[in-house]
């Protein structure tokens, strides 16, 4: 069930009519089926996937908690069931293709058997979030629940489990075994984000849509030097305006239920560095890759070299997670060696004394960083396209079109994105302000609504588009 589809605001309204005539217990009750509903809206067969993780999930944390038997082996179970789920249904098919060129490169004649199976929608989210509940309780950092279904609605619960945010146990399980309390400033902040996350997806996600695509419908972005960059722009505001307007209507439904999602971005294209950059994007797998991977590798405790190497693998993986691809998996060693330049960068300028700098170098940064970035959202965008289309030459013709500067005139693309631009650095500069709605003076709120209501009318584009997300 998509977000923007004339489906959803029914079953949430639906939802929220019989939800805050239960009770607590059946409230959970309600909201898991309402959850399971939801995802099997596309295909209810994954559901016994999302039930197997829930279930193996469930019975290990029980074991760990117990002391009575070797919680390291029922951790090993949990990591493994979830991962070989994850494996075999997103990189089975991969890694499958990917030997078989590779030996025939070699001159030797392979064929390996592929699943002929659709990835189910989410599913890189909720195994990542059904793994961390095993994990804390193994760390000490969450109890283990003796009530399947809140566990159950931990895992499954509909409006982040598509794409996020991804919630830790610790944070969110108590939430669901505690009575919840309606109030009206977290309603009016959580009807500001469902409009927020509209803007951002109808208006800014999916004006740009119709020109990326178009754009990279040939062989290479088919533009050269100004327009080239502009077609980069373009993308860059769509997967913002997609992913954060995703991750704003999931906040804001959670607040009309009564829940508290975290913020999973702020101003990613307004800092000067990757490691700013990672504190902005998609927090939530961020600080999910520092906590699960990076750290437990040993992070930034050791040796230099094995510092850069840990950063690298955490990347390159942190790659590979958004999708079952080349170009993914070089999207992650793309930022793994700006994250490992920056710290030697730093390092160097610590040595040297360096200052910070005027508010106009700072900007400078800011403009050549969000440039650097946008060669690493090409890289990104590669990974999507048909497997007709061989990415590596895509990828050297279109970094040769950005330093060619063409004849034609990139004013007629330059108004067309304009407007997305303008939204995009409007809400990661007022990102703070936009969080808290409730506080606002009650005409602000009068005017915000309204210029919400006219964008989404005047600009917003009502195809029903999916989100990028959900190949994840």
């Amino acid at each position: 069930m998509l977000f923007n589809s004339i489906t959803f605001p029914v079953f949430l309204v639906v939802v929220l009519l019989v939800y805050y005539r239960l009770k607590h217990r059946s409230q959970n009750l309600f909201l898991l089926a309402s959850s399971y509903v939801f995802y099997g809206w596309w295909d209810w067969r994954f559901l016994f996937l999302l039930v197997l993780s829930t279930v193996v999930d469930f019975f290990c944390a029980k074991a760990i908690e117990s002391g009575k038997t070797n919680g390291r082996r029922y951790l090993a179970v949990s990591v493994v069931t979830n991962l070989s789920i994850l494996g075999l249904f997103k990189y089975f098919n991969f890694f499958a293709e990917s030997a078989t060129e590779a030996l025939l490169s070699l001159g030797f004649r392979a064929d390996f058997p592929t699943l002929h199976v659709i990835l189910p929608v989410g599913i890189s989210f909720y195994t990542f979030q059904s793994l961390s509940y095993t994990i804390d309780v193994y760390r000490g950092n969450a109890r283990a629940s003796r009530d399947l279904i809140d566990v159950a609605l931990y895992v499954a619960f509909f409006p982040q489990l598509v794409a996020g945010p991804i919630e830790r146990a610790s944070r969110f399980l108590p939430q669901v075994q505690q009575k919840r309390v309606m109030r009206e400033s977290r309603c009016l902040n959580g009807l500001w984000l469902i409009a927020m996350g509209y803007v951002k997806k109808l208006v800014i996600a999916d004006h740009c849509a119709g020109i990326v695509d178009e754009c990279f419908a040939g062989d290479s972005l088919a533009l050269e030097g100004v327009s080239g960059w502009l077609v980069l722009y373009a993308f860059a505001c769509q997967i913002y305006g997609d992913f954060s307007g995703y991750s704003d209507i999931a906040r804001g439904t959670a607040n009309l239920l009564g829940f508290r999602l975290m913020r999973n971005f702020g101003r990613p294209y307004l800092v000067a560095d990757p490691s700013s950059f990672w504190r902005h994007w998609h927090i939530s797998l961020s600080t999910w890759l520092r906590d699960y991977l990076y750290i437990p590798l040993g992070g930034n405790r050791q040796s230099e070299w094995k510092t850069n190497r840990n950063l690298m693998t955490t990347m390159a993986l942190g790659g590979l997670w958004h999708g079952a691809g080349w170009a993914y998996l070089f999207w992650g060693i793309f930022h793994g060696a700006l994250l490992i330049c920056f710290r030697q960068f730093r390092k160097v300028r610590g040595r040297s004394g360096g200052t910070r700098g005027s508010s106009s170098w700072n900007g400078l940064k800011v403009l050549a960083f969000f440039h650097v970035t946008c060669i690493g959202w090409l890289l990104f965008r590669a990974g999507a396209l048909p497997k007709e289309i061989a990415q590596a030459e895509f990828l050297q013709k279109s970094l040769q079109s950005l330093v060619h500067f063409g004849s034609d005139s990139p004013w007629p693309l330059a108004r067309a994105i304009l407007p997305a631009v303008c939204l995009t650095i409007f809400f990661q500069y007022y990102c703070a302000r936009m969080e808290c709605f409730s506080r606002w003076k009650t005409s602000s709120q009068a005017v915000g609504v309204a210029i919400a209501t006219g964008l989404i009318l005047a600009l917003g584009v009502f195809e029903g588009t999916g989100f990028i997300y959900f190949q994840f």
